[in-house]
């Protein structure tokens, strides 16, 4: 009796199979590894961005909590002047100015007389078009601040509502 030898290998269908199947592996992990990387930046861009929000509403914020008056300027709110008082005298009030240069927001802080005491820079990357503070309800001192910063791809919006401790009913 003759043993024939079985050949050793792949077929044709086989093998197209195989290769099938390995780009449709590489394919998903191409698209996976682009997305990935996509995203990081889009994460790290508001990874920046986030903090500017963050510190452009504590101080506003700290400012309104605080505040004897609030004016706005139409028509988003900025920019936005908030008389402090420094004692019982409304005339001793130091008055805080919030604006824009470009696209940073600006806080300075002035006297009674009124003199320059300070000036500095709240946040940086600010969307000047979204930002926007205005008054909910002008009688209990009620206002709402939303902040939005941009730093190329990654943006962030957050909102505040804001209200004077000492509401301006109180206060006449």
């Amino acid at each position: 009796m003759v043993k024939m030898k079985r050949e050793k290998g792949f077929t044709l269908l086989e093998a197209v199979i195989g290769v099938g199947i390995m780009a449709l592996v590489v394919v998903a992990l191409a698209s996976t590894t682009t997305t990935l990387l996509l995203n990081h930046g889009r994460a790290a861009e508001q990874n920046i961005a986030l903090p500017q929000v963050q510190n452009a509403g504590y101080w506003i914020t700290r400012d309104v909590q605080t505040a004897r008056t609030i004016t706005t300027t139409a028509p988003n709110g900025f920019p936005l002047s908030i008389k402090v008082p420094v004692d019982i005298t409304p005339a001793n009030d130091n008055t805080v100015i919030y604006s824009f240069d470009g696209n940073k927001l600006k806080r300075a802080l002035y006297n009674s007389t009124p003199s320059l005491i300070s000036q500095s820079f709240v946040a940086d990357y600010i969307d000047t078009g979204n930002t926007i503070f205005s008054v909910l309800d002008p009688e209990k001192g009620f206002y709402q601040l939303t902040v939005t910063a941009v730093r190329d791809r990654g943006g962030v919006t957050m909102s505040y509502e804001l209200s004077q401790r000492l509401s301006p009913e109180a206060q006449g």
